[in-house]
């Protein structure tokens, strides 16, 4: 019996070290960003909504584009002297109702990423590539299916205007159990899971 309990002890002893170890690796990890600046969309502000991040590091909201981060943040972004700029656009840019979105997100990018180059000229930039959908979402929006195409766009714009481009959506490929309910949005999970790939490329 005593042995039992022994174990017992000792199993729980060692789930609360395992426990307090990661919230100390979440912890050094977050500290990492405590000067990064986070734009993007709906997507990018689960940051602030899951708590992973302070909202002032998070200048995002529903349905962003890049001209609408061009006209309502820059000037609130350039009060900052962040270290790092990462950007995640272009999932509600290729739904504008315009003849060629993919044009208008090129150009409103190039003239974002240039007006933050003559803002922060000490900051780095990153581009992050837009993360896909399920099947079911893209069933509901078809558009969604030119995300891959997009993030090609991204990895040239990225050469072009000589900033960083890292790979977010490969985080997801082949976890469904990472996706919100609507197959667009993130679990409180993946968010952890993107600031370690982050942390990686500073």
């Amino acid at each position: 019996m005593k042995k039992l309990v022994i174990s017992f002890l000792i199993g729980i002893l060692l789930i609360s070290m395992t426990a307090c170890g990661n919230e100390a690796v979440e912890k050094d990890v977050k500290a990492k960003f405590s000067n990064s600046v986070f734009i993007g969309d709906s997507i990018t502000e689960g940051f602030a909504f899951n708590e992973i991040l302070p909202k002032e590091n998070v200048m995002a909201g529903a349905g962003a584009t890049a001209g609408y981060i061009y006209e309502e943040y820059m000037n609130n972004l350039a009060q900052n002297k962040w270290d790092n700029v990462f950007i995640m656009l272009g999932s509600d840019d290729m739904l504008m109702p315009v003849d060629d979105p993919k044009e208008l997100f090129k150009n409103d990018l190039i003239k974002l990423i240039q007006k933050i180059n003559l803002e922060l000229p000490n900051s780095k930039i990153y581009i992050q590539s837009i993360t896909p959908v399920t099947q079911d979402a893209l069933k509901r929006e078809p558009r969604y299916k030119r995300i891959e195409e997009y993030n090609v766009l991204l990895k040239e714009l990225a050469d072009k205007l000589s900033v960083t481009y890292v790979d977010i959506g490969a985080l997801s490929k082949g976890k469904p159990d990472l996706f919100a309910e609507d197959g667009i949005h993130f679990k409180k999970e993946f968010y952890q899971l993107w600031l370690k790939k982050l942390s990686k490329s500073l």
